[in-house]
C-alpha cells in the first residue's frame, strides 16, 4: 500500500510493503499516480517526497504482476508507465529518499524526480535484459542524459550495480547521507522548497524540462510497445519461471 502524510505544504508518500521489499503492484502504482496528480493540482502543496518503508526503497515491479501480464490474453495498459507519465507531467518538485535497494523501476523513476537523497549502502540496479525485457520509463533517453551513454550502458545492458557514492558521482543521486537518514534529509529539502513561491517553482521546473520533454515522451512510447512484446516472449517467461522456483 501507499501511505500519504501531508504537513507544512509537503506531501510525503511512503511505499509500504516491507514484507515484499516494497515491490510495486498495479494497485500501488495507481495509488502513487493518483496521489502525485492530486498533489500537483493542490495549491496547498509545494513539494512531494517519496520514500520506502523500512530499510528498502523498492525492489521494483512485483514479479507476480509481470507473470500475470505475460499470460494475459487481453493485456492491460501498464500501470507503472501510467505512474511514470504522471511524474513526467508533475510541475510540483518531487524528492526521493532512498535506502537499501532501488531495483528496476525503483531506479528508473528517479530519472523523473528533481532530487534524490540516498543513504550510505544503497544499491541501484536495472536488470531488464536479464529478465528478457527492455528498459522502460523513458530510461533509454533519460539515463544517457543524466549519466552519460557509457554509464547508462553499464546499467541498462550489463545490469551492473551502482552503490550510493557511484550513483552520486554519475548524477543519478543528488547527495549521500548516513544510512537511515535519507528520509529526514529528503523531508528537510522539501521543507526548503515548501517556503518558496509556488508558481515560480513550477514555472522553473517546466522550463528546465522543456528541452527534452518531447524526446522523453517519444522514448516512453517506443519502449512501451517493445516492453509489452518482450514481456510475452519465451525469454521473459523462462526467466520469470526460474525466479519463481527460487
Amino acid at each position: 500500500m501507499i501511505d500519504a502524510h501531508q504537513s507544512d505544504r509537503v506531501l510525503h508518500l511512503v511505499i509500504n510493503r516491507p514484507e515484499k521489499k516494497n515491490a510495486l503492484t498495479r494497485d500501488m502504482y495507481q495509488q502513487l499516480g493518483a496521489a502525485v496528480h492530486s498533489a500537483n493540482e493542490d495549491p496547498g502543496i509545494n513539494a512531494i517526497v517519496i520514500t520506502g518503508a523500512g530499510d528498502v526503497f523498492t525492489a521494483g515491479n512485483d514479479l507476480d504482476d509481470f507473470r500475470a501480464r505475460a499470460s494475459d490474453e487481453t493485456p492491460k495498459p501498464s500501470a507503472g508507465l501510467a505512474f511514470i507519465e504522471t511524474l513526467m507531467a508533475c510541475d510540483t518538485p518531487v524528492i526521493a529518499g532512498i535506502e537499501g535497494l532501488a531495483i528496476g523501476i525503483g531506479t528508473t523513476m528517479l530519472l523523473h524526480v528533481d532530487a534524490v537523497v540516498a543513504g550510505e549502502g544503497t544499491t541501484f540496479k536495472t536488470a531488464f535484459v536479464d529478465l528478457g525485457l527492455v528498459p522502460e520509463a523513458a530510461s533509454t533517453v533519460t539515463m544517457p542524459l543524466h549519466l552519460g551513454a557509457r554509464r547508462a550502458a553499464d546499467l541498462l545492458l550489463l545490469g551492473e550495480v551502482l552503490n550510493a557514492e557511484e550513483a552520486r558521482e554519475c548524477g543519478l543521486v543528488s547527495r549521500v547521507v548516513t544510512r537511515g537518514y535519507a528520509e529526514s534529509e529528503a523531508l528537510a529539502l522539501a521543507g526548503r522548497l515548501a517556503g518558496k513561491p509556488r508558481e515560480a517553482l513550477r514555472a522553473s521546473k517546466r522550463l528546465m524540462r522543456a528541452p527534452w520533454r518531447d524526446m522523453t515522451m517519444q522514448a516512453l512510447e517506443r519502449e512501451r510497445s517493445v516492453f509489452a512484446e518482450r514481456l510475452r516472449s519465451d525469454d521473459c517467461r523462462a526467466a520469470l519461471a526460474r525466479l519463481a522456483r527460487r
